[in-house]
């Protein structure tokens, strides 16, 4: 029996989650080697099969096709990374959202700048900050009693947590940072530390100091980034420029255009599922 293929980029996190499902339940899944971020998705045969075009996205031994991480992740773990019962399977789903809607997000915001990949806001940073140490806060109380987020066992709920935490705990949670938050910490390392993790994503180093938005670095990676080469970015220069020849625009009308239009980071999260 063919193995399932899983298309995706290098080190995503969102792929982590499913490849250690897949360890957990032994799953048969390929990475494809030929997959190209940018050029594959949006190629017609790629859109037939995953209308979205977003990645990761699954094409299954027997050719069916899944797209959204979650979605895949359920796929290919079994009854153990699922939950044995209605409650448990309920909590898993639950933290799992947590994992999505509150740590998501507000790591991004603070993590993609050090990474080079957006430009750096303080006012946003300061209040990704501030999110991040409210949903450890939450976590830290959950696991004061608990080895793992639901019952007894690692679950998806778990794996999930883990890897929308792993960018913090490698570039930005330093030892002051992460201190407060003893049960988290002692939770995230047994979970690295467990073979099927650390087949995926190899030997974890803890961040010591707290990484920082290099502006030098930002700019050389936004001369190579792909969407200026593919006229993307010449584009969107354009279309920033076009409002300054306008000198009729009214600037009332320009502020509230700017608002409409979303940060950098909901649209790298676009990018994936």
């Amino acid at each position: 029996m063919s193995s399932a293929v899983l298309y995706t980029y290098p080190a995503s996190f969102r792929s982590h989650k499913i490849l250690i499902a897949a360890k957990f339940s032994g799953f048969d899944v390929k990475v494809a080697d030929d997959f190209v971020f940018g050029e594959t998705n949006k190629s017609p045969e790629f859109l037939e099969k995953f209308p979205v075009g977003k990645v990761p996205a699954l094409e299954t031994s027997d050719k069916k096709y899944i797209f959204e991480s979650n979605a895949i992740a359920y796929y290919v773990g079994n009854e153990q990374l699922r939950g044995n019962n209605l409650i448990d399977r309920a909590q898993i789903l639950q933290w799992i959202s947590f994992a999505d809607n509150e740590i998501l997000s507000p790591a991004c915001t603070w993590l993609f700048p050090c990474l080079g990949i957006m430009q750096y806001n303080k006012q946003t940073t300061e209040r990704a900050k501030e999110d991040i140490k409210k949903a450890l806060e939450i976590l830290n109380h959950h696991l004061l009693t608990r080895t793992f987020l639901v019952g007894e066992r690692i679950t998806q709920a778990d794996i999930s947590l883990c890897c929308n935490l792993l960018g913090l705990y490698q570039n930005v949670l330093d030892p002051s940072f992460r201190k407060p938050y003893g049960n988290v910490n002692r939770w995230f390392i047994t979970l690295i530390n467990q073979p099927q993790f650390r087949s995926v994503l190899g030997e974890i180093t803890l961040c010591e100091k707290m990484a920082q938005f290099d502006a030098k670095k930002f700019a050389e990676l936004q001369q190579k980034s792909p969407r200026e080469k593919s006229g993307k970015g010449k584009e969107k220069e354009e279309k920033q420029q076009k409002p300054k020849r306008r000198k009729r625009s009214p600037p009332k009308k320009q502020e509230e255009e700017e608002e409409e239009d979303p940060d950098e980071t909901e649209l790298i999260i676009a990018s994936e599922s």
